[in-house]
C-alpha cells in the first residue's frame, strides 16, 4: 500500500513540471564550486554527507549496505505507520514536522527544513538545470530520480547497524524530500531563494581517497542576504553538518569574501529505545570564503573535530595550466592525518591519505 502511495504521489508531481526560467542556480560557470556539480558529486556529497561524524565511519568501504538498506525499506514500505505509532504521532509532529520544540533533543525538525525541504528543493532545480544543459530527455524526471537516490543513499548511511523502528527516513522522504521537489517547481519559489537569498551550493569536492577508500564529502548551502542599509555588505549564512553566521562583502561586481562563526555537528547521539531518536553533539566552527557569482572559489574552515581540524578548499578557476584548471583540497587532523586530492570538472577525482606526519 505504501509503495503505492509512493508511486502515486510521484506521477502527481509530474504534473508540476513547469516551465521554469533556466539558470536559477546552475548557470554552467567552468570554475567554483558550481563547476563540479554533476550527477557523481551530487550523489557523494549528498549521500555520504553523514561520513563527517565521528560516529560514522569516512570510508566507502566496510559498511554494511544491504542490512542498512534494508532497514530503510522496512520503516518507509514495510511499517511506516506502526513506527509513527510507537514513536507517538504527537511527538512525531513536533520534533520531526512542526517547529514546535527547541529542545535539543525535539530539533530534527532544523535539517528537516534546511538540507532536506529547502537544500534538497534548490539541488532539484539545479540538477534539472544541469540536465537541460546538457540536452538531456525529460531533465525533470532525471533530477527527481537524482535527487531522490542521494536522499535514500543518504538515510542508508544515517541508519547504519540500527535495526528497528524508526520515523526519522519517514519525515525525510516522504514530507520535506518531495515536498521540496514540489516546492521548487514554482519559479517564484526559484526566484525568492536564488536572488534575494543568493542561495548557492557549496558543497565539498567529492572524491574517494586510497589507499583506504575515505570519501571527501559534504552537502552546504550559503545564504546572502544583502543589509537594505548597505551596497556592499550581507548577511551570510553557511550550513550543512553544521552551521556558520557572519558578514559578507562584495569586493566587486562579481567577487565576495565571507567569514563566520558558529557549530559543527560532532556525534550523532541517541536518545532512546525502543525507537530510534537521536540529537547532535556539537563543536565550534569558523570560516573564510572567497566566491564569484556565488560559485565558491576557495574556503578556509576550522573545527573543534579532530579529524577535520582544518579543511583548504580551492576550486577550479584559481589554479590553471594553460586550458586546465584543477582544484585541490585537504583535510588536517589533530591527530597528525593528512589527506589531500585533487578534482576536475571531467569527474575524475583522486585523493591520497597520509597518516602521523
Amino acid at each position: 500500500m505504501q509503495v503505492k502511495l509512493l508511486i502515486l504521489f510521484t506521477l502527481l508531481l509530474s504534473t508540476l513540471a513547469f516551465s521554469q526560467e533556466k539558470h536559477y542556480f546552475y548557470t554552467g560557470k567552468d570554475y567554483g564550486s558550481e563547476s563540479l556539480f554533476n550527477p557523481f558529486s551530487l550523489m557523494i556529497n549528498g549521500g555520504y554527507d553523514v561520513t563527517q561524524l565521528q560516529s560514522v565511519s569516512n570510508k566507502i568501504t566496510g559498511h554494511h549496505y544491504a542490512a542498512m538498506a534494508h532497514n530503510v525499506a522496512g520503516n518507509l514500505f514495510v511499517h511506516p505507520f506502526k513506527s509513527i505509532e510507537l514513536y507517538g504521532w504527537k511527538k512525531f509532529l513536533t520534533t520531526e514536522f512542526f517547529p514546535l520544540s527547541f529542545k535539543v533533543e525535539d530539533l530534527q525538525w532544523v535539517p528537516n527544513y534546511q538540507q532536506h525541504l529547502i537544500g534538497g528543493g534548490m539541488l532539484y532545480t539545479a540538477m534539472k538545470e544541469w540536465y537541460e544543459d546538457h540536452n538531456c530527455p525529460v531533465p525533470w524526471l532525471l533530477s527527481s530520480i537524482s535527487i531522490m537516490g542521494q536522499h535514500y543513499l543518504n538515510e542508508i548511511m544515517e541508519t547504519g547497524p540500527y535495526e528497528g523502528y524508526s520515523v526519522d527516513e519517514i519525515s525525510d522522504i516522504y514530507i520535506f524530500d518531495l515536498g521540496g521537489i514540489l516546492l521548487f517547481s514554482f519559479d517564484n519559489v526559484n526566484e525568492f531563494f536564488s536572488k534575494t537569498l543568493n542561495l548557492s551550493d557549496w558543497s565539498l569536492q567529492a572524491t574517494i581517497a586510497l589507499p583506504d577508500g575515505r570519501v571527501n564529502a559534504g552537502q552546504y548551502f550559503s545564504m546572502k542576504w544583502k543589509l537594505p542599509f548597505s551596497e556592499n555588505y550581507s548577511l551570510f549564512y553557511r550550513y550543512g553538518m553544521g552551521a556558520l553566521f557572519g558578514l559578507s562583502k562584495k569586493v566587486n561586481t562579481e567577487d565576495n569574501f565571507s567569514a563566520g562563526f558558529g557549530f559543527k555537528s560532532k556525534h550523532l547521539v541517541d536518545v532512546k529505545n525502543p525507537y530510534r531518536q537521536r540529537t547532535i553533539e556539537t563543536s565550534w566552527h569558523a570560516g573564510v570564503f572567497y566566491d564569484r557569482n556565488n560559485s565558491l572559489l576557495a574556503s578556509l574552515v576550522m573545527s573543534g573535530v579532530k579529524e577535520y581540524f582544518c579543511m583548504i578548499d580551492v576550486y577550479p578557476g584559481i589554479i590553471k595550466f594553460r586550458n586546465f584548471s584543477p582544484g585541490i583540497w585537504s583535510v588536517i587532523g589533530r591527530n597528525g592525518e593528512l589527506t589531500m586530492g585533487i578534482t576536475t570538472r571531467y569527474v575524475f577525482s583522486l585523493g591520497y591519505g597520509f597518516k602521523n606526519l
